[in-house]
């Protein structure tokens, strides 16, 4: 059995489908990427594995149990933590105070979280130099740095990231996407929603969306292809 498994998923806004029988696996320490241009439902994926949207059918089951339907809290006890597109950071509350939040279903464990910051902020060096700054005064950048970080604040077993390089310059783009790899080498699962073609460079896996199901899947490697990337993402290459 596969660490995530997405069997025959289905589901939508209204009357109207968006997942239509979606079905793929995610193996355990894997970084994974779902691809594909805007409209093809790949936020709506990893919205309905974190249970944030209602499954109209099919199921999602994850390190051996079936969690479709299940609520949000509930999820990330489990270990599945959203990392949501746009952030969405507290914009009034200092950066400290941003990851003790993401660590409040541990709050007890005082030493475990102080660890888990300290990892946070070598992942993110920036997020140290501005620890006592507000949140919505940071760059986009750096707000998306936060977010990733206090998302690891909840000690997850599988991080779902949608459009991490959304707005970003490349430069950050590459900071961002090098973490993400540094997580995963540390052993945590990845999911990613990119349109960023430059993912495939540390993705293991990737699915291409079109229509609310994959209609092609590989190693990141191979997903390189110019042909693959112009047919299905738009993307040069």
């Amino acid at each position: 059995m596969s660490f995530l498994e997405i069997r025959d998923l289905s589901t939508g806004y209204g009357a109207i489908p968006v997942l239509q029988g979606l079905s793929f696996d995610v193996e355990e320490g894997e970084t994974a990427v779902l691809l594909g241009l805007n409209g093809a439902g790949k936020t709506t994926t990893i919205l309905t594995i974190a249970g944030l949207h209602e499954a109209w059918g099919g199921s999602v089951t994850f390190d051996g149990k079936e969690i479709t339907g299940r609520d949000p809290k509930r999820l990330v006890a489990e270990g599945i933590v959203l990392i949501p597109e746009g952030r969405h950071v507290f914009p009034q509350l200092t950066i400290a105070q941003n990851l003790r939040l993401g660590a409040w279903p541990y709050r007890k464990d005082r030493g475990g979280n102080r660890e888990r910051i300290e990892q946070a902020v070598e992942y993110f060096p920036r997020l140290r130099e501005r620890w006592a700054q507000m949140a919505g005064t940071l760059s986009g950048g750096e707000q998306q740095m936060l977010a990733i970080a206090r998302g690891l604040m909840a000690r997850p077993k599988m991080l779902l990231i949608d459009e991490a390089s959304l707005g970003l310059s490349p430069k950050l783009t590459h900071t961002v996407f090098d973490v993400v790899r540094q997580i995963n080498l540390a052993g945590t699962t990845v999911l990613m929603v990119e349109q960023n073609a430059g993912v495939l460079k540390l993705a293991d896996r990737a699915f291409v969306m079109e229509k609310g199901t994959i209609v092609y899947s590989g190693a990141g490697a191979d997903m390189n292809s110019a042909d693959i990337r112009q047919a299905y993402m738009g993307a040069p290459a």
